[in-house]
């Protein structure tokens, strides 16, 4: 276990790229549910209004548009071999600084939570363009941008798909 966590801490400060991760079954299905748990807990903890259901819903969403974006990306590349490597060390990473948000918003409020809140989200976002630059053999740049790419793009499906609930409206 801690050799797992050892090459994702190595990943998140960008020692490692996701060709060191295993790609085993078992594995990615782990840290899928893995991603799903801690991203269910930092959406109640983030926002404890929100329903079980709905952090649910948000955490699917955004793995189905990391996992759907990667996988597009590699493709246009010709590089889909890559994929199981590249969800692995974006989901393994994406755990690792999820942790620690749901820790820094437990123990922080006001300005202090959210500066945290925006540090570690710049952090993630720099994370998965670094793995997103190895896998593509693209440069770091494009991999940045892909990864706010990401992020743009799972806010506006799940604004798409949920913003009624999100914001406490009645569906039309």
């Amino acid at each position: 276990m801690t050799a797992v966590l050892r090459l994702f801490w190595n990943i998140c400060l960008l020692r490692d790229g996701p060709e060191t991760v295993p790609t085993h079954t078992w594995f990615l299905v782990s840290l899928i549910a893995a991603e799903l748990a801690i991203g269910v807990v930092v959406l109640s903890v983030a926002y404890p209004h929100y329903s079980f259901a709905l952090s649910l819903n948000l955490a699917l969403i955004n793995l189905a548009v990391t996992a759907s974006v990667a996988w597009f990306a590699l493709y246009l590349r010709n590089h889909e071999s890559r994929f199981p490597a590249t969800l692995g060390a974006i989901l393994g990473t994406e755990v690792l600084i999820d942790g620690v948000s749901a820790l820094v918003l437990g123990a922080t409020s006001g300005i202090a939570q959210t500066t945290t809140t925006w540090i570690l989200g710049m952090w993630n976002i720099a994370v998965v363009g670094f793995i997103l630059h190895r896998a593509l053999g693209t440069r770091l740049w494009v991999g940045i941008l892909l990864s706010m790419a990401m992020v743009a793009v799972a806010l506006v499906v799940a604004g798409a798909l949920l913003g009624h609930i999100i914001l406490g409206e009645p569906a039309s």
